[in-house]
């Protein structure tokens, strides 16, 4: 294709003599019933034949387009739909917002629902793969059910500081963790025969002025770090449909850069689907509307209008060039239906009722997820688990559920905190928002709630939630339990004053079910952190980031953190924006730290954190071996297997996730301090052991080599580092390469 495409040699055996009115069908019509009828497509049309490859009925469906319906089907139409050609019998197809589950399109499923499931940043500390894939297949069907051809997620960006407004639609800080999870979940939906589309290609760490922000990230950082989810999900998940950003990279539109977008994603990873914007995305460059010829990528949403007429000017002045633009815009129809048949879209009807049925299983699913989410970072004394008698006062606002903007699902059959806990403790739970001292010291235990909002649009502030009336609690009754609804990091001056803490993200609607389970031993909490708790966003490798004038900026469309805003700068966010930004100024972020983003930014700066990477307490203890090494020394050609005992010494079953990560004791280049390579998750009964293995590869030895632009590894000695956090390492060993 790319060779076709470059050389211009698209030729058709059929151009139309003139162009046949394309009537829209409306959103009601895009997922009812069968395809629409076949009106007048030639006798030799092949691309109705499903025993057929794909390619080549996608090649044959192009062959029977006109100019004006190939511009058609390189944009959107309608928001959320890539438009259909009836008269060749090709339905629309429609597409739907994703983060916790299916967003509903409050336009066309009025009396439909779909499960809230926990955020993916909850996902992601579970370190489950298997409930990834479990998730994405859950997520998938209820597409299927819903009439949606198209889910617009996962997001797979890197978490770049506990600031971005949309940490809770990705999976942390580190490549690994995120790349393995992602590969899960992108096999569990597209199992349903749905395109799952990772986003947002690519830097889209953080919602600051996300439309004029440019990602200023270096060759070895983009492919050490930000590039690995995308390299994975293309390679062994094999996604077929991919969103950029609404940032610039290095200057450059990510919708607009070739260098990333058709060079990297599509000719050396091989990535041959979809590649979409994001909404109004490339409409902010009515002067670089040229570059979306070569850019690589295929789809203009939610509509292609700015691109349009762009080219219909061009064409104007240079009516010679028409053959020209349309083998250019032919290719990325390809890229466009090619996926759709791949994935049989237009080889059935949108909508498939029969699937409801499997909504209770995916409540069962939500509540798993939830129960294995929730991190418990302080338990001092054994607090907990409860034994269900006590005397409990649920203080503190009701939690929070879900993030907000496009990754917001509302959900169905709520169970919230006070309801799950009413369940277990009845009539010795007492709720109180704002309990009185004579509450708060007759309760046997308080479970005090700590909610912090986030969502689409918007940053963080790092101060926003930190409670002070916690330590007041405290004061007055020893056992105070806090339970922190966020998916941003906060100050914790009231960490030392409290017993317990557990972190509980935006757990979806069976949160309620699952904090329960949680509270009196049912489930042993099992959650790992897939980001680090740093103590003051001072510490962090960005603290001015969003500086404009000497100030940050968090303003932007969230009430909350407006007024938030104003009250810290009472002249106004927009006045401070607006006198401080020139009229097409694009805004640097640069990420100075390079690779060393995470834990391995406070590792290298030596700087104390409240709780580090991967870390999560449990009821029960794990005792950890020696490691075995199946050999010392290995070349480019060879890998070792390493094993190790692991056992569960305490009193309750339970589950812990073995993290290996590598050191670079010899290394001559710059590396981190270590870095996670692999990881399992290992249930185990009480008393009971079991032995956990690893290989690690050459793969897992390289760095990028910024001189010669291409991976490279050392010789000299690897140290292996297994432990149950990034700061606890329980064994170690060291081996050769050579």
């Amino acid at each position: 294709m790319r060779n076709i495409v470059k050389n211009n040699k698209w030729n058709f055996i059929v151009v139309l003599s003139f162009i046949l009115l394309y009537f829209p069908v409306n959103a009601q019509e895009s997922y009812t019933g069968a395809l629409s009828g076949f009106h007048s497509f030639p006798e030799d049309a092949v691309y109705q034949n499903k025993e057929l490859p794909a390619s080549e009925r996608t090649l044959n469906v192009i062959q029977y387009l006109t100019f004006e319906e190939s511009i058609k089907l390189v944009g959107g139409y309608n928001k959320f739909f890539l438009p259909g050609v009836s008269r060749l019998g090709l339905r629309p197809v429609f597409m739907s917002d994703a983060s916790q589950g299916v967003r509903l399109n409050k336009n066309i499923h009025k009396d439909e629902k779909s499960t809230s499931f926990p955020g993916i940043l909850a996902l992601a500390s579970t370190w489950n793969p298997k409930l990834a894939w479990e998730m994405g297949n859950a997520v998938g069907e209820e597409c299927r059910m819903l009439g949606i051809d198209i889910l617009l997620g996962p997001g797979i960006n890197i978490q770049h500081l506990s600031v971005g407004g949309r940490n809770f639609e990705y999976f942390g800080e580190d490549p690994v963790l995120t790349s393995d999870l992602a590969v899960c979940y992108v096999k569990g939906v597209q199992r349903n025969k749905v395109l799952a589309t990772a986003k947002h290609f690519i830097g889209n760490d953080q919602e600051f002025c996300r439309h004029i922000s440019s990602s200023d990230i270096d060759e070895r950082t983009l492919r050490e770090i930000y590039l690995r989810p995308w390299k994975a999900v293309i390679q062994k998940a094999g996604v077929k449909a991919i969103m950029t950003g609404n940032n610039a990279i290095n200057g450059v539109p990510c919708s607009l850069d070739k260098q990333v977008v058709e060079d990297i994603i599509r000719y050396e990873y091989g990535f041959t689907g979809m590649a979409m914007t994001d909404w109004q995305n490339t409409s902010y460059y009515p002067d670089l509307q040229y570059l979306f010829f070569t850019a690589g990528v295929s789809l203009l949403m939610p509509n292609n209008n700015t691109f349009r007429n762009y080219l219909y000017g061009y064409l104007a002045k240079y009516p010679e060039k028409k053959e020209a633009v349309r083998g250019y815009i032919n290719k990325k129809v390809y890229e466009n239906l090619l996926p759709l048949f791949e994935m049989g879209v237009f080889d059935r009807t949108s909508k498939e009722e029969n699937i409801s049925a499997s909504m209770e299983e995916h409540k069962v699913f939500a509540r798993r997820i939830a129960e294995e989410a929730v991190c418990l970072l302080k338990n001092k004394g054994n607090l907990l688990p409860l034994s269900g008698k006590e005397k409990v006062l649920l203080a503190g606002t009701p939690e929070i559920y879900t993030g907000t903007g496009s990754g917001f699902v509302k959900g169905y059959d709520h169970t919230n905190f006070e309801n799950g806990l009413r369940s277990v403790f009845g009539k010795r739970l007492e709720v109180s928002e704002a309990p009185t001292d004579e509450q708060i010291k007759k309760a046997d235990v308080i479970i005090y709630c700590l909610n912090k909002e986030a969502g689409e649009g918007h940053d963080v502030p790092f101060e926003v939630g930190c409670d002070k009336k916690i330590s007041k609690v405290a004061s007055l009754n020893p056992n105070v339990i806090v339970v922190i609804s966020s998916c941003n990091n906060l100050p914790m001056p009231w960490l030392d004053d409290v017993k317990s803490v557990l972190w509980s993200y935006f757990l979806g609607q069976e949160r309620g079910h699952a904090l329960a389970d949680i509270f009196v031993g049912k489930v042993n909490p099992s959650g790992k952190l897939p980001f680090t708790i740093e103590k003051d966003f001072k510490d962090s490798p960005s603290p001015e980031y969003n500086y404009i004038g000497g100030k940050p900026y968090w303003f932007g469309n969230n009430s909350y953190y407006k007024e938030y805003w104003l009250k810290k700068n009472p002249e106004g966010a927009n006045k401070q924006f607006r006198e401080n930004i020139k009229p097409n100024q694009m805004l640097r972020v640069p990420y100075t730290e390079g690779i060393f983003t995470g834990y391995r930014w406070y590792e290298k700066m030596n700087k104390e954190v409240l709780f580090p990477f991967g870390y999560g307490l449990s009821y029960t203890q794990f005792k950890y071996g020696d490691i075995f090494f199946s050999k010392n020394i290995i070349t480019v050609n060879d890998s070792i297997t390493i094993k190790i005992n692991i056992k569960n010494v305490g009193k309750r079953d339970g589950a812990d996730v073995a993290q290996l990560y590598l050191a670079y004791p010899e290394s001559k280049v710059k590396r981190p301090v270590k870095e996670l390579k692999h990881f399992k998750k290992i249930f185990l009964k009480k008393g009971k052991n079991d032995i956990v293995s690893f290989v690690i590869s050459p793969d897992d030895l390289k760095y990028w080599d910024i001189n010669e632009h291409k991976w490279k590894i050392e010789s000299g000695k690897y140290e292996v580092l297994l432990g149950n956090s990034s700061a606890k390492i329980l064994s170690s060993g060291t081996f050769i390469f050579e």
